[in-house]
C-alpha cells in the first residue's frame, strides 16, 4: 500500500490540469511507503530532437514523428534531467527516498501505456545500481476532466500491478 497526503494528490491533479493538454510529470519522495514531498519536473518532450525520440517504442515513436514538437507533449513525457538531479539532491538533504514517479494522461485512463512500461523497465535496469527503492508509478487521468483519477502501480518484469492508495488528511 502507498500512503499519500491529500494535499499531494491535489498538487498532482492541479499540475496535470495546468499543463493540459500536455502531460505533466514529477517525482515523489518520502519514507517507508509514505509520500511526503512532490517535485514537479518539466516535460521536455517538445524540445527533444528526432534522434532523442528514438528511445520510445515503435508505435509511440511513429506517433511522435507525425506530430509537431508541441503536440508530442500531449501524448508522452520526458523529464528534465537537470531538474531530476536537483530534486534528488533535495531528497538526500532531507533524508528522503525516491518513492515514485507520476505523470498525467490527458486523454486516456489512469493505467500504464506500453511506453510507460518500457520507460519503467529502463529505469529498473539501473535502479539497483543507484540504490533506489523500487518506485511506485502514479498516473493522473484527466480523461473525464471534472473527475480526475489517480492510480498507483508497481511495474516489474514488464507487468503493471495496481497498488492501493491510502489518502492521508
Amino acid at each position: 500500500m502507498l500512503s499519500i497526503p491529500s494535499s499531494i494528490i491535489q498538487n498532482m491533479i492541479e499540475h496535470a490540469r495546468e499543463l493540459a493538454p500536455h502531460e505533466c510529470c514529477g517525482i515523489l519522495s518520502g519514507k517507508e511507503g509514505e509520500i511526503s514531498d512532490c517535485y514537479r519536473i518539466t516535460n521536455i518532450l517538445a524540445n527533444m530532437s528526432e534522434q532523442e525520440l528514438t528511445r520510445f517504442d515503435g508505435a509511440k515513436l511513429s506517433d511522435l514523428q507525425r506530430l509537431s514538437p508541441e503536440e508530442r507533449a500531449d501524448i508522452a513525457f520526458q523529464m528534465d534531467a537537470r531538474e531530476m538531479a536537483m530534486a534528488q539532491r533535495d531528497m538526500r538533504s532531507k533524508g528522503l527516498d525516491l518513492l515514485g514517479f507520476y505523470h498525467s494522461h490527458t486523454f486516456s485512463p489512469a493505467r500504464p501505456s506500453l511506453t510507460d512500461i518500457t520507460i519503467a523497465m529502463e529505469f529498473e535496469s539501473y535502479r539497483a545500481k543507484l540504490n533506489f527503492p523500487e518506485p511506485f508509478h502514479l498516473i493522473v487521468s484527466l480523461e473525464v476532466a471534472d473527475q480526475p483519477v489517480v492510480r498507483a502501480y508497481r511495474i516489474q518484469e514488464a507487468l503493471a500491478t495496481e497498488v492501493p492508495i491510502h489518502t492521508l488528511n
